[in-house]
């Protein structure tokens, strides 16, 4: 056999390899997808080249990745607009139940508010969230922007007195600093609020 004829044969048996290769990997693979407004997070569990954890990419929305099966794990994070609200009407809001904010005001009277809190996540913060704070919005949502935003408009809107909380200047002022605080507070966790109603 000729060097020329040996040569296209080994060619021939390096692309025959290729085209087994990845096939066997594309059948060991799994699809991974966001929706048109998520954003991914992968978890390699193990990998022969090192590199175990979460990673810090952020796979961006409407993408399909495929991913070794058993090795990895992928948590996605919805990144639009959410509220939720805290309200004195039974079934109205996130809760079933009367969920409204009590305070006391600076002179010592009792008032119950109505609270409507717009929030999204940083997308680009997505790998942290999941390294340290939630696996889901709702986790992030429930164990972290509730309990913050339920007690610090207590604290500010409880530094008017009872003439002034029904004064809708004084409301208003109060709502953009509990905004502004909230902000402060939640940026460490990815979190932006929008403005509270």
């Amino acid at each position: 056999m000729n060097t020329h004829k040996l040569d296209r044969l080994n060619a021939w048996a390096v692309r025959l390899t290729a085209i087994v290769a990845v096939a066997a990997l594309v059948q060991g693979c799994m699809p991974y997808s966001t929706d048109s407004t998520e954003v991914g997070v992968r978890v390699v569990k193990w990998s022969p080249f090192g590199g175990a954890g979460i990673e810090d990419k952020v796979y961006p929305p409407g993408v399909t990745q495929f991913f070794p099966m058993f090795l990895n794990d992928w948590y996605t994070f919805d990144t639009r607009l959410q509220s939720f609200e805290m309200t004195a009407t039974p079934n109205r809001g996130d809760n079933i139940a009367i969920d409204d904010l009590l305070f006391k005001t600076i002179d010592g009277n009792d008032i119950s508010l109505d609270v409507i809190i717009p929030w999204r996540i940083e997308p680009e913060k997505a790998p942290m969230i999941l390294r340290g704070v939630a696996t889901s919005n709702e986790d992030l949502r429930d164990l972290v922007v509730r309990t913050i935003a339920r007690s610090m408009p207590r604290d500010i809107f409880g530094e008017l007195n009872t003439e002034q909380f029904y004064i809708a200047e004084e409301r208003a002022k109060k709502s953009e600093e509990v905004n502004e605080k909230l902000n402060e507070v939640l940026a460490p966790y990815g979190v932006v609020v929008q403005r509270v109603s």
